[in-house]
């Protein structure tokens, strides 16, 4: 079979996994590059695809997909195709990023740091291959660039703000040891009138804290809803996050990050250990917003060097050059994984 009739089937088990994956279906629509189908559990289980959607595990050994596509962790292992990890986010902050869990054939990496780890990782396990292609989940930041301006003008009327004054989005991750939404909640609630506020939760943002936000709701201070955050990342001024993955989706655009406890690279602007420190830190970002200028690009050609929206090019192309090369067969067997197989069977039955 030639590389331009392989079949792949995306499995997608969060909602937030369709922004990652849409890139590499129009790339493979585009390019007539062979056939793709979804695959849609837990969370996402409602949410019905652009584009054939296989809905058992009969319909997908019928499909026979030559490989699947996880920005997740778990995969059934008895699916037909070499495994593919795109990943979920750049959030190396958070443990077990780097975890092994003897479901992956390929791992797609965003940018040096993440491939020298996991080559790393790959040399002692022996059961999956490295290959750094960048995020596809970040191609519309790069290949939209001409038509920018009118759909961030489109999109700051839509929810009703004015485009002459600072828009602020703040998108903090979900796991309570890192999150920064209920330590924040208090100092935001006393600046929701001083800017526009745009809020972005995680989908598993604990509800509770979720509806204190939404209780702050205005015409100047939205929680939105919507799956894909990058067109928000196009009207906002400055980012205020965590731990996130999206303080590394939001260095392309290289403007002010204000951090709140991070982990890693706290210099890529502003990080903040007080809660009472924001204020200060918003009115030092709009004042300088090239501050951190030098750090963000030097730490965006660590994470993902890739600005040319060809990333999920790339995937497309190392799963077939692998594939091609035979690679696959020459590596050892993955471990059986009794329980955590047993468990996504589950899933799959729910």
């Amino acid at each position: 079979m030639s590389t331009d009739e392989l079949r792949y089937l995306f499995f997608v088990t969060k909602p937030y996994s369709f922004s990652i994956l849409n890139p590499i279906d129009q790339f493979v629509s585009d390019s007539d590059g062979g056939e793709t189908a979804w695959f849609t559990a837990s969370t996402a289980k409602n949410i019905i695809p652009n584009g054939k959607l296989l809905k058992t595990t009969a319909e997908v050994i019928a499909y026979k997909p030559d490989a699947v596509l996880v920005p997740g962790n778990i995969v059934p292992n008895c699916w037909p195709g070499i495994k593919v990890q795109i990943f979920h986010g750049m959030d190396d902050e958070v443990k077990g990023f780097y975890h092994i869990n003897g479901q992956f054939d390929l791992y797609c990496t965003h940018g040096q740091e993440s491939t020298m780890r996991f080559k790393q990782l790959a040399k002692k396990y022996k059961y999956f291959i490295v290959k750094e292609t960048g995020w596809s989940k970040l191609d519309p930041l790069f290949t939209k660039i001409n038509s920018k301006l009118h759909s961030k003008k489109n999109l700051i009327k839509k929810i009703g703000f004015d485009s002459k004054k600072t828009i602020l989005l703040y998108a903090p991750t979900f796991p309570p040891k890192y999150s920064s939404a209920n330590e924040l909640l208090a100092e935001i609630t006393k600046l929701k009138d001083e800017f526009q506020w745009v809020i972005k939760f995680h989908t598993l943002m604990d509800k509770k804290i979720q509806n204190k936000y939404r209780g702050l709701a205005s015409t100047t201070f939205k929680v939105i809803d919507e799956n894909d955050i990058l067109p928000y990342y196009d009207i906002s001024d400055v980012l205020i996050t965590d731990t996130s993955s999206v303080a590394y989706e939001f260095l392309p655009l290289d403007r002010p990050i204000i951090t709140y406890k991070a982990i890693a690279r706290i210099d890529k602007g502003i990080n903040i250990i007080d809660a009472k420190d924001l204020l200060g830190a918003i009115t030092r970002s709009l004042l300088d917003p090239a501050e951190f200028s030098k750090n963000r690009k030097f730490y965006l050609n660590e994470v993902h060097p890739y600005t040319d929206g060809k990333s999920a090019e790339r995937v497309i192309g190392t799963i077939n050059n692998s594939i091609s090369a035979n690679i696959f067969s020459k590596l050892n067997p993955k471990p059986n994984n009794w329980i955590r197989n047993r468990k996504i069977k589950k899933m799959l039955q729910n």
